[in-house]
C-alpha cells in the first residue's frame, strides 16, 4: 500500500494512505500545466488547451526536481464544496482548466493526481501568479453548501449534517457513499461549535458558516504538511500567525506572495470582497491552531502576517 507523495519521481513516505494517479482507483489531474519557471518540459504544455495526460512528461528528473524546489514554496489548502473526493474529481473534470495536485477525502485517504512538477490551476492569487509557486490540496467539505438556507449548488431538503446520538453526522447521497475507500465510514466533524454544530466567522468580508473537517482528514493533512517540506524544502512547516491576536488570520495576508509555508486560499486571494473572485477556504471551521501546534510552530516564531 503506497504511503508516498511524488515530485519528479522522487518520493517521501508520509505514513498515510496515498492513492497515486497511476494506481487502480486513482484520479488523474484533468488539466495539468507546465510551470513557466521550469525548463524540463515542452513549453507548449504551459498553456491551454489541455493535452492528453501522457503528453505531460519532463526530461531529466534530477534537474526537474532542482527547478521545482526553487520554484514552489507554498502548500495551499482548499475546501472543495463537494460530498467527497470522487465528487470533487467529477466537478474538476467538467472544467477545461481546473485541477488540484491532491484530494483529501472524508476518511483521510489522500489522492495525488499528478507529479508535483506540474502546475494545477486552483488558486491564481491576487497577483495572478499563485499557481506557479504552489501545490494544492482540495479537502472534501461542503462548506456552507451543507446548510439548507445557503446551498445554491445542490437540491437539498435539510441541513446535510444532522445530530445523531450526540454527534453531527454528514448525510451522504448514495452515489457518493459507496465511493469512500473506507467501507462503512461515517463522516463526523472533528469538532462541533456548541449546540448548532457549525462554525461561523467572517473571512474576506463574508460570514462563512460550515461544519468542521473530519478527524481523519486532520491526521492526513498534518502528515502531508510534515512530509512535503522534505520533498520541496521551500514549503516551510509553518502557517501565518499574528502574535497580537495569537491566531492565524483568516483574511488575505500582506505577504501572500513571498510567504514560505502553508496557506489557505483565502490568505492569497481576497479578490473583490463578496465578488466571484473572493475566496474563503479552508473556511471558518478549519483548526489552524491544531495544524500550527502539530508542526511545532511556537507563538511568535514566524514573522507577523497581518491581513
Amino acid at each position: 500500500m503506497n504511503q508516498s507523495i511524488v515530485a519528479c519521481g522522487k518520493k517521501i513516505d508520509i505514513g498515510r494512505r496515498v492513492v497515486l494517479w497511476s494506481e487502480k482507483g486513482g484520479f488523474r489531474c484533468p488539466n495539468p500545466r507546465g510551470r513557466a519557471a521550469c525548463r524540463q518540459h515542452d513549453p507548449v504544455l504551459n498553456d491551454r488547451p489541455t493535452r492528453p495526460f501522457a503528453d505531460y512528461r519532463f526530461r531529466d528528473a534530477g534537474q526537474a526536481h532542482a527547478e521545482l524546489a526553487q520554484t514552489v514554496h507554498q502548500l495551499i489548502l482548499h475546501y472543495d464544496a463537494c460530498y467527497s473526493s470522487h465528487h470533487c474529481h467529477q466537478v474538476l473534470k467538467a472544467s477545461d482548466f481546473k485541477g488540484s495536485h491532491f484530494y483529501l477525502d472524508l476518511d483521510g485517504t489522500l489522492y495525488q493526481t499528478c507529479d508535483l512538477y506540474w502546475k494545477t490551476n486552483t488558486a491564481p492569487a491576487d497577483d495572478r501568479l499563485g499557481n506557479e509557486r504552489s501545490v494544492h490540496v482540495e479537502m472534501a467539505n461542503l462548506g456552507w453548501e451543507a446548510r439548507l438556507n445557503e446551498s445554491t449548488l445542490y437540491p437539498i431538503d435539510r441541513d446535510q449534517y444532522q445530530l445523531q446520538n450526540g454527534q453531527w453526522v454528514l448525510h451522504l447521497p448514495e452515489k457518493y457513499r459507496g465511493r469512500l475507500p473506507a467501507p462503512g465510514f461515517t463522516p463526523v466533524p472533528a469538532r462541533a461549535h456548541r449546540l448548532r454544530g457549525y462554525f461561523s466567522r467572517r473571512v474576506n468580508g463574508k460570514i462563512v458558516r460550515m461544519w468542521d473537517f473530519t478527524e481523519e482528514q486532520y491526521q492526513t493533512l498534518i502528515a502531508l504538511a510534515r512530509g512535503i517540506g522534505h520533498l520541496l524544502p521551500g514549503i516551510a512547516a509553518r502557517v501565518p500567525y499574528d502574535p497580537e491576536t495569537r491566531r492565524t488570520p483568516l483574511d488575505r495576508i500582506e505577504n501572500f506572495a513571498s510567504f514560505h509555508g502553508i496557506l489557505g486560499h483565502a490568505h492569497v486571494q481576497q479578490g473583490s470582497p463578496g465578488g466571484p473572485d473572493a475566496k474563503y477556504d479552508p473556511g471558518s471551521a478549519f483548526n489552524w491552531s491544531r495544524l500550527r501546534v502539530a508542526l511545532g510552530q511556537h507563538p511568535g516564531a514566524p514573522e507577523k502576517s497581518k491581513a
